[in-house]
């Protein structure tokens, strides 16, 4: 297959240390492709982008114009006028007047200066960790070509365009560059024919019209196939079909969803803060006490009739559970500095089963793991909904990402996952949440809005277990067990652990240290 020669060739036709060697044969494993050079890091089409998914991204796709003077620029629109400072169309412009735009400032002040990169910037700058998947917007094949055999990396690229007669043309200038056929709508043996025909041996299919029945079509058809451009949950979706790459604004995500990785019991403990087993009825039915496995924070009954009402059998999930009434029943979890996490990553597990779904509760909120202070916490939104993890940072930004109710069950166990990761672009970290192991949805920067959400986790909650904190109100109905808290971002591998066989143990005789 060309591109696993692509991935292993040898870079010797540029200075530069790093030899690709990407294993592109793993089964069920799809590649990571930086959209538009990684635009949910930096401002799209730039190095900045291209910097940002250094060890993001198995390929990272660019788009390339053509300046009023003949030179390739790599920039997605007609116009300059979305993604500078500046307006009118690239063709209409010099390479000299392209150069001194601000292609940066739009994104976030961070990246002010940041210059329209030419092909031979954008191409270089991919090279030492990654495969240049070059879209051709606009330019002769012989414009590439040419510029590709100047470089010396005609067959370390992949070049793809919607134009297949262009792909055929390059193909007959230097059949040792790989080509992708870039298209949308009814994928059958009859297109896969006409793709193949050009030379082209991967098929780049917009997602949405892309089954599982295309995927087998065109492999069976001797063809790779990747899909565009899938964002947010629709990750997961093609990840779980196994396409050979997903193009994606956010290939980290791509990356962190194929990794299924276990860790050692030793490492799965590193950062845990704390762990309510939510057992201690079944030695006690009468205790008024939750117990932290870790010792920092155990929890306190409040408002329970006596006894309160432990569960265990086919009631809990692991061995015993607490049911909340979603009258008065709350656990308290006191303030504590072990709690204030001190990070810019965190991750809360919890096994819930709920009595009611989000819309059909009595109050506004229904808190599992709640406080005023909304530092971490999981909640039933009625108005949307949803079940939401929150998390806020100390500049009181925050991010919300939520699971439909129609993804829901009351009455059955569910487990909830929310993570959160400062650190997942210069100025943007990402909150998303999972259900039963899966992608449920995953919101980047404050709010969303792309930026701001790199700070620590606030500090000074007081929170509860079945209402708002230390506010009476918000109330949960329903079990909670197994119930989890790092000071960290839990890789994908450990989350499938969790799902599986629950938090870690801490080692005995190791201690992490809190700070």
């Amino acid at each position: 297959m060309v591109l696993a020669g692509v991935a292993a060739a040898c870079l010797t036709s540029v200075s530069r240390a790093t030899v690709l060697t990407f294993d592109t044969g793993q089964a069920n494993k799809s590649m990571a492709i930086a959209h538009r050079g990684g635009a949910v890091y930096a401002p799209e089409n730039t190095l900045a982008a291209i910097a940002a998914v250094s060890n993001r991204a198995d390929m990272v796709e660019i788009d390339v114009r053509v300046s009023s003077d003949g030179h390739l620029v790599v920039m997605h629109d007609t116009t300059v006028d979305r993604t500078t400072d500046g307006t009118g169309n690239v063709d209409a412009l010099t390479l000299a007047e392209l150069k001194a735009l601000d292609a940066g400032s739009w994104f976030s002040s961070h990246f002010e200066g940041e210059e329209i990169p030419t092909f031979d910037e954008a191409v270089l700058g991919i090279l030492p960790h990654a495969i240049p998947m070059i879209e051709r917007k606009a330019g002769t094949a012989t414009s590439y070509v040419t510029a590709l055999q100047a470089l010396g990396v005609a067959s370390e690229v992949m070049v793809i365009s919607f134009d297949w007669s262009f792909l055929a043309d390059v193909h007959a200038l230097d059949p040792s560059i790989p080509l992708g056929a870039l298209g949308s709508g009814t994928l059958d043996a009859g297109t896969v024919t006409t793709i193949l025909a050009t030379g082209a041996d991967t098929v780049s299919w917009k997602k949405d019209d892309a089954s599982a029945a295309d995927i087998d079509l065109v492999r069976s058809m001797g063809a790779e196939i990747f899909v565009w451009t899938a964002n947010g949950s629709n990750v997961q979706t093609y990840v779980d079909m196994a396409v050979d790459g997903v193009v994606s604004d956010d290939p980290g995500l791509v990356q962190y969803l194929t990794d299924d990785q276990p860790s050692s019991n030793e490492a799965f403990a590193e950062g845990l803060v704390s762990y309510w087993k939510f057992d201690d009825g079944l030695s006690d039915s009468a205790t008024t006490k939750a117990a932290d496995v870790e010792e920092r924070n155990p929890g306190t009954l409040q408002g329970f009739d006596a006894p309160p009402t432990w569960t265990s059998g086919t009631q809990a999930r692991f061995d015993g559970a607490l049911y909340l009434d979603g009258a008065d029943d709350f656990v308290e979890i006191p303030q504590s500095t072990s709690l204030d996490i001190a990070t810019s990553a965190m991750t809360i597990s919890c096994w819930m089963n709920m009595d009611a779904k989000p819309s059909g509760i009595p109050e506004a909120y229904g808190g599992v793991y709640d406080s005023q202070e909304d530092a971490y916490v999981l909640y039933q939104d009625k108005a949307n909904s949803e079940l939401r993890f929150k998390v806020t940072t100390t500049n009181a930004n925050a991010a919300r990402p939520g699971i439909h109710e129609s993804n829901l069950s009351a009455g059955q166990w569910h487990h909830v996952v929310g993570i959160y990761s400062g650190s997942i672009g210069p100025v943007s970290g990402q909150a998303s949440i999972y259900l039963d192991g899966k992608l449920m949805d995953v919101h980047t920067g404050n709010g969303g809005g792309g930026v701001g959400l790199t700070q620590w986790v606030k500090a000074g909650q007081h929170a509860a277990f079945g209402q708002n904190g230390t506010a009476s109100k918000n109330r949960f109905q329903g079990h909670v067990d197994d119930v989890a808290i790092w000071r960290r971002a839990l890789s994908h591998g450990e989350l499938l652990q969790l799902l599986e066989s629950g938090p870690p143990q801490t080692p005995q005789g190791t201690t992490f240290v809190i700070r």
